[in-house]
């Protein structure tokens, strides 16, 4: 039994990786398979829907013929950012990128809403395999000006698992022989994380966290934004960014004059029954600035009284650059949450239990509790809603402005 010299690796990698004795048999490698070792990547949970961690776990098909494994954390393409190839700190928990020999375990640090978007994870390992080469007499010819010259050379070529040697090559009786050889394999994995903002936050920190995301997505969708709502009332500060977002913007604006530039939404439409609503939130026409005026992307905000119709406060629908945001407020009367209406001894307790379980994000007022929902999504769920709840029809239907 001998242990396995290892090929030359970069000086760091040599100071990081923990090996393990990969070891083997001369003449034929018994301990060896015929093929590279597969890597295995699993990440849990998958998506990842609640504030946690995730838990990754490495192997290979043939721990006795690995060396070491490592996995990293390769990136992130998140809601409003990209995190870059190692941007995130720790790497992963411990930070020793070579963390265990055959396979390895590790946890990354909580993640939060903000981390919300695919992650991709990559594992790598040093594998050890055997390969039957043989020695092979070969006939070729070149061409010396005035005729071909044939010439005999002797070299190797691997048979098995594979056979590689040229037709204008003969195997040479008894020269088989076995050789060792090696690489680092890789996997990678993508795992999407998708939680809802409302968790750990009041009434108001989640809108002003809907508000905040809006603006934040916008600067990188621009006119491919869409946005749709139904409702009595659009909340503050949600309403001002909604406002920005149909206007269009510049920002970022250095001492110069010149700004970065944030072209209107593609299209916006809201349907009440409250035409007031709509106040300070319809544009059309386009986004002009500048020193010397210049017009940019068209603005085209919109919306329709579609009569007394809309029983929610606020369904606000966006497609974003690479999520799709949904905001759902919605108004739950008195009798089902305070013990001083007079109708409240009036409602069955599992009536009551089964519209209050629901609402986990809400806000007591005069007029009754503002129960508030969160959704982020991969993009594509907007233009179906926007097809199922029948918005460009009831638009049509419904007296326009402007």
């Amino acid at each position: 039994m001998r242990r396995i010299m290892l090929p030359l690796l970069p000086l760091w990698a040599l100071a990081l990786a923990q090996t393990c004795q990969v070891r083997y048999t001369p003449p034929d490698y018994p301990e060896l398979p015929f093929y590279p070792p597969s890597l295995y990547l699993t990440v849990s949970p998958s998506p990842l829907t609640s504030p946690g961690s995730l838990s990754l776990q490495a192997t290979t098909s043939h721990p006795e013929a690995t060396a070491w494994v490592r996995v990293r954390w390769q990136g992130g393409q998140l809601a409003t950012r990209d995190v870059p190839t190692g941007g995130y700190t720790p790497l992963l928990t411990p930070q020793n990128p070579v963390q265990g020999c055959p396979q390895v375990s590790a946890t990354t640090r909580p993640l939060g809403y903000e981390d919300n978007g695919q992650h991709t994870f990559v594992a790598e390992a040093l594998v050890y395999w055997r390969e039957q080469w043989a020695s092979f007499r070969c006939r070729d010819r070149y061409w010396d000006g005035s005729g071909w010259v044939e010439y005999d050379y002797t070299t190797s070529y691997r048979v098995f698992p594979s056979y590689n040697a040229p037709g204008n090559c003969q195997e040479l009786p008894n020269s088989r022989y076995w050789m060792v050889q090696s690489r680092v394999v890789s996997q990678s994995q993508q795992v999407f994380a998708y939680q809802s903002w409302e968790q750990g936050l009041s009434y108001d920190q989640a809108v002003q966290a809907f508000a905040n995301r809006l603006l934040e997505d916008h600067r990188r969708a621009t006119a491919s934004m869409q946005a749709y709502a139904y409702a009595k009332e659009i909340p503050e500060p949600v309403r001002s960014s909604l406002s920005q977002v149909a206007q269009g913007y510049f920002y970022d604006c250095n001492w110069l004059g010149i700004c970065r530039r944030a072209d209107p939404a593609g299209e916006i439409k809201i349907l009440t029954d409250v035409p007031s609503v709509l106040t300070g939130l319809l544009y059309t026409g386009r986004l002009c600035g500048g020193l010397i005026t210049f017009c940019f992307g068209a603005q085209n905000s919109r919306g329709a009284d579609i009569g007394p119709k809309v029983e929610i406060k606020t369904f606000l629908m966006v497609k974003g650059w690479r999520h799709d945001y949904l905001l759902l407020d919605r108004l739950i009367p008195r009798r089902y949450y305070d013990p001083s209406d007079q109708d409240y001894p009036g409602v069955p307790e599992e009536e009551r239990r089964q519209v209050l379980e629901g609402c986990r994000t809400y806000k007591d007022t005069q007029e009754g509790r503002r129960c508030l929902a969160l959704v982020e999504v991969p993009t594509g769920i907007v233009p179906t809603l926007k097809t199922l709840l029948m918005i460009d029809p009831m638009f049509q239907r419904g007296r326009q402005y402007p």
